[in-house]
C-alpha cells in the first residue's frame, strides 16, 4: 500500500506577514524506508516563532530556508 507525503516548501520570502501564496503544498509518494529505519504518520506537527526567522534571507542564529526546501520541524508520530 502506499503511503502520502506532505512537504510544505517556502514558495517565496514573505514580506511582512507571512501569506499562505508565500507557501506550497507539495504531495507525493513516501518513499519506503530503507533497513534500521522507519515511516511515522506525523500526529502533531510544532509551529513555533523560530520558524519566521528561517523564513528570511537575514543572518540569525538559524539557518534560513531556501526558497524551494521543505519548512523542518519537530513532529510527534
Amino acid at each position: 500500500m502506499t503511503q502520502t507525503n506532505r512537504q510544505i516548501v517556502l514558495a517565496a520570502r514573505p514580506e511582512g506577514e507571512p501569506k499562505t501564496s508565500d507557501f506550497n503544498l507539495v504531495e507525493g509518494v513516501a518513499r519506503q524506508p530503507e533497513v534500521g529505519e522507519v515511516l511515522c504518520r506525523t500526529i502533531y506537527l510544532s509551529l513555533d516563532p523560530y520558524m519566521r526567522g528561517r523564513m528570511s534571507a537575514a543572518k540569525s542564529y538559524a539557518e534560513p530556508v531556501e526558497v524551494g526546501e521543505v519548512m523542518g520541524a519537530g513532529v510527534v508520530g
